[in-house]
């Protein structure tokens, strides 16, 4: 239910803070890795969970997991947690749950996301790749006869990792089978990777559209809520400065913060004009929209 809702509510968030999303993705029902470029820090993921019409469970840092309380919420949020060195040796036991739970999951034909580079760096290019995707593909290749598993290369572009708004594609490449389990792996998907990477390069610039007839609410939007984005943005910087989480956490303040200004705002000119004060609730993410809609010209 919470992954669902939250599918939903990103998905639209998406819509105000990108002014074009290239998404290009031929649905089918085999069990899949998605083995992804990560070049923005979680916003890859979320990206990816509202985007996908598929459910996706994603393998996340285990020291996120500490406390029973955020493990819950993680677990419903479809996360798994994956365990590194850097995050203890002791931990690295706790990873034989992880695949098998993961095993469990490609049984019923699902869908597994996984950042093979294993670090997050704002950059137009793929980092050298570690093992824990090919190890996961051959577990279940070799040993639990999952023969109709394959793993699909995403590529995910961005235009930019601080301006907003921004332009994005996510490029599926070329799958690969069970029948490429050899040593190449790792070099094919990482040359997969890297050609996503640079097609979405050459596709990240938005078309040229006509946008004048949107000038009047723009303004509007700009004048009631520009300073919503400022005081997000002046945050994320001060709070992210010198890391790679500055996007991410600028879009994770703002769309769970975004519905509740309107509600507040909503709320007192209800009090005020009556029923009809509620029609901000619409209006406002509206002008909001065809700022950003004017802006992208």
């Amino acid at each position: 239910m919470l992954y669902s809702l939250l599918k939903i509510w990103v998905r639209i968030a998406l819509q105000f803070y990108c002014k074009r999303i290239v998404f290009h993705y031929k649905e089918n029902h085999d069990p899949c890795i998605l083995a992804c470029a990560h070049p923005n820090s979680f916003l890859d993921a979320m990206i990816m969970g509202a985007l996908m019409p598929r459910r996706i469970h994603f393998l996340a840092r285990g020291d996120a997991f500490k406390k029973p309380a955020v493990a819950r919420l993680l677990g419903a949020m479809h996360m798994i947690p994956i365990f590194r060195l850097s995050e203890g040796k002791e931990n690295l036991v706790k990873n034989e749950e992880t695949f098998h739970r993961s095993v469990e999951i490609l049984r019923k034909n699902g869908c597994i996301l996984i950042f093979p580079e294993g670090i997050c760096v704002n950059e137009y290019k793929v980092r050298p790749l570690r093992k824990g995707t090919f190890r996961m593909a051959i577990n279940a290749w070799k040993n639990e006869g999952l023969a109709s598993l394959h793993i699909q290369p995403v590529s995910i572009v961005y235009d930019s990792f601080d301006a907003v708004p921004k332009s994005i594609h996510v490029h599926f490449g070329e799958i690969i089978p069970e029948s490429h389990h050899g040593k190449t792996f790792n070099d094919t998907l990482h040359h997969r990777l890297e050609t996503g990477m640079q097609a979405g390069l050459q596709d990240i610039a938005p078309a040229k559209r006509n946008r004048w007839l949107l000038a009047l609410p723009a303004a509007i939007g700009w004048f009631t809520q520009r300073w919503f984005y400022v005081i997000w943005r002046n945050f994320a910087r001060k709070k992210t400065k010198g890391t790679v989480f500055y996007d991410s956490v600028l879009f994770a303040c703002m769309f769970l913060t975004y519905p509740l200004l309107l509600l507040v705002v909503a709320g007192a000119a209800a009090a005020f004009l009556g029923p009809w004060g509620w029609l901000l609730l619409v209006l406002l993410p509206f002008t909001a929209w065809c700022y950003k809609e004017y802006k992208s010209i």
